[in-house]
């Protein structure tokens, strides 16, 4: 008999008979694994590979109205956003879920484009890592699909966050910045519009404000969360007088972009110039000084929100928000002023 066919004569009756348990428990396990035990979901798991069962995932589907696959909409391919999707596949996949990256490029109307798409069956559920008009959103509630918003609050929205602690994160840049001996510390943020940039700039103004430091000589100014307009807007800030010799950024890459400038300008990084990032991507690490950033579980992110959703597709009552908190990473681009 051929390897192919014995596969094929393998079905679900036969390893429950294996297992000594019924049929019922085996469906259980494999297409509603929170459903049963740990242990039995194990052993089940355990029996189906060594007998090589394959489940009728096409039979199964049109049965449960379900496709088992979720989508993940990212913002853009930044590895801050590829380090939540691996989290969130990892997740998914413990819990008999495939996932799927979609890809909104920062537009509004592919965001609400996949929300229709989960709608209309093509996924389960969705979870969208951070939005870009939550106002919009809000003013559609009563017509989601089942979904869960990640690494951005949903005030008004109505649905489980999957957060950062943004605004302590940008704090204790400040106070980092402050206990080095810095009064003139600026702040470089992202687009005003998402609530993630407001955080992180509302942070760095509370820290400002409590540390006694004027104002004035404490500037904030915006673009977006790219490398270029880090580099743009740190250009600008050093013309100004007297000098910031200080900034935290509203991300790694715009503290990058920020790091070029100084650097183009001959100033000494840590010295003439001090600068913090947030999320602590690897190209803070690569860069030469390597930079001092605030950091996240970004995989852990990702599981947290896929967990929510999941327990959300099973009805398992209403999900908590979570905020995962923040850690400064200490490395060579900030020193106390000359």
């Amino acid at each position: 008999m051929a390897d192919d066919d014995r596969i094929a004569m393998v079905r679900m009756r036969d390893v429950a008979r294996a297992l000594g348990v019924s049929v019922s428990t085996v469906s259980r396990a494999l297409s509603q694994p929170h459903l049963v035990s740990d242990e039995t979901l194990e052993r089940v798991n355990a029996m189906a590979a060594r007998m090589r069962f394959r489940p009728n995932l096409a039979a199964r589907d049109l049965r449960t109205r379900t496709t088992r696959s979720l989508l993940v909409a990212v913002p853009s391919f930044s590895p801050l956003f590829l380090e939540i999707f691996r989290g969130a596949e990892q997740a998914a996949a413990a819990h008999g879920y495939g996932v799927l990256m979609a890809h909104t490029g920062s537009d509004a109307d592919r965001e609400h484009i996949f929300l229709d798409q989960v709608l209309s069956q093509r996924a389960d559920g969705l979870v969208l890592v951070t939005t870009m008009d939550p106002a919009r959103l809000a003013e559609r509630r009563r017509n989601f699909p089942a979904m869960v918003i990640a690494m951005d609050n949903a005030a008004g929205i109505g649905v489980p966050a999957m957060q950062i602690d943004n605004a302590a994160g940008a704090a204790a840049a400040v106070a980092h910045l402050v206990g080095l001996g810095h009064r003139r510390i600026a702040h470089i943020g992202g687009p005003p519009e998402q609530s993630l940039a407001r955080e992180r700039a509302r942070g760095f103004a509370e820290a400002v404000a409590a540390a006694g430091l004027e104002p004035a000589h404490c500037p904030r100014v915006a673009g977006d969360f790219s490398l270029a307009s880090g580099e743009a807007l740190m250009a600008r800030l050093l013309t100004r007088y007297p000098r910031p010799t200080a900034v935290v950024a509203a991300n790694d890459e715009i503290a990058v972009g920020a790091l070029q400038a100084i650097k183009r300008d001959g100033l000494v990084i840590g010295r003439d110039v001090s600068v913090v990032g947030f999320d602590d991507l690897r190209i803070g690490l690569l860069h030469d000084p390597p930079l001092t950033t605030v950091g996240f579980d970004k995989v852990e992110l990702g599981r947290l929100a896929i967990g929510a959703l999941i327990a959300g597709l099973n009805g398992r009552g209403p999900v908590a928000d979570a905020i995962l908190p923040t850690a400064l990473e200490i490395r060579a681009t900030t020193g106390a002023p000359a």
